[in-house]
């Protein structure tokens, strides 16, 4: 069964606007539970790009997720990059999974194919390496 967000189709409007929610969304976070600004330096970061109308961008407990949309405009939650804030450490972690490698319930760690942990400033140059190291994004 798929969601409303996987039936869709979502155009450059749309795309963008997702990244606009998610800046609000994370503006909040940062006056109450995320002192750190590298979620929201990033986002503002990508919203003056191409990748704002380009990629879908959604949060889950504290966590931006970001997704590329299969050429038919619909969403493709099986690839999808999670960018997460440990609060004790501060640091962010960058995972890229790809469940379509998944073959069965034992292979829960294998669609994680990238992973990088960096502090807030470089989640830029992070992303900019993981879209070089992922030519299909």
């Amino acid at each position: 069964m798929k969601t409303g967000f996987e039936t869709q189709i979502f155009n450059r409007e749309m795309l963008k606007s997702s990244w606009k929610n998610q800046l609000i969304i994370f503006k909040k976070l940062n006056k109450s539970k995320i002192t750190d600004y590298g979620f929201t330096n990033f986002i503002e970061w990508v919203l003056k790009t191409d990748y704002s109308n380009e990629l879908f961008a959604a949060s889950s407990t504290w966590r931006l997720l970001i997704s590329k949309p299969l050429p038919n405009g619909q969403l493709n939650y099986q690839q999808t990059l999670k960018i997460e804030l440990d609060f004790e450490t501060l640091l962010y972690s960058m995972e890229y999974s790809d469940w379509d490698f998944i073959d069965n319930k034992e292979d829960t760690y294998k669609p994680i194919t990238w992973k990088k942990k960096c502090i807030g400033i470089e989640l830029i140059a992070n992303f900019i390496e993981f879209i070089n190291w992922n030519k299909t994004w």
